[in-house]
């Protein structure tokens, strides 16, 4: 009796321990956390894109505020597929040039816009009327549209284009974009301010582009590969 209790004994002592049950399958196992790291990973979307965004437009609108523009800083424009990311309604630029009716537009389209006015507009006025710009005449600024052959968004339904029709002087008539007589000061004038609206904006539409361009300059910040840039 007693060496068939030993045998009993030996027997469960080398009898191998029961494997564990595979994981279900309903409920994986969660990775291990990275080195370093209180967690599993985070499914945050990254903030820095944005932090710089809103960076970059409020140094924009002080810039517009330096330069001494009239403005309204609006909140962004969501239209369908139309948007406007930093929009300000511009109602006037330096040296007190109105901007007629006030146009919404993105905050980097005013800034260029003043210093096409400042930089060419102004001087070339002077040289060929003898007489400043008291307003700039906008067509269109913001438009929730295509472009005009359908091909995609244009440009104004970014916020991002504005068409000139014309100005109005301190001591003279007003111009109105059009094909001008040839080699009359309005001619000059015209030419100029349109070739040299090219290192300031990325297109430029106007007489002499095409039939779709001949009663007013299409400016915009359209970005293209290799910075290239459309000046007719």
């Amino acid at each position: 009796m007693v060496v068939l209790l030993m045998l009993t004994s030996a027997a469960w002592a080398q009898a191998p321990t029961a494997p564990l049950p595979p994981p279900r399958p309903d409920r994986p196992e969660m990775p291990e956390p990275e080195p370093g790291s209180d967690g599993p990973p985070s499914t945050e979307v990254p903030a820095e894109k944005t932090a710089d965004e809103n960076s970059a437009h409020g140094a924009c609108l002080e810039r517009l505020s330096k330069l001494g523009l009239r403005f309204e800083k609006r909140p962004p424009v969501q239209e369908g597929r139309c948007s406007i990311e930093n929009p300000v309604l511009l109602s006037s630029l330096s040296n007190g040039i109105e901007v007629a009716p006030a146009s919404l537009m993105a905050c980097p389209v005013a800034e260029s816009l003043a210093r096409w006015m400042s930089e060419v507009v102004a001087p070339e006025a002077e040289r060929q009327f003898q007489s400043a710009p008291t307003k700039v005449l906008i067509g269109t600024s913001y438009q929730c549209r295509d472009q005009r052959n359908g091909a995609k968004l244009s440009e104004h339904a970014l916020g991002n284009g504005v068409d000139i029709m014309g100005f109005e002087f301190a001591k003279r008539s007003p111009l109105t974009i059009a094909a001008q007589s040839e080699n009359s000061p309005e001619a000059t004038f015209q030419s100029a301010i349109q070739k040299a609206a090219c290192p300031i904006f990325n297109t430029v539409l106007g007489p002499g582009s095409d039939a779709a361009h001949g009663d007013h300059l299409h400016l915009d910040l359209r970005e293209r590969k290799g910075d290239y840039r459309i000046c007719q």
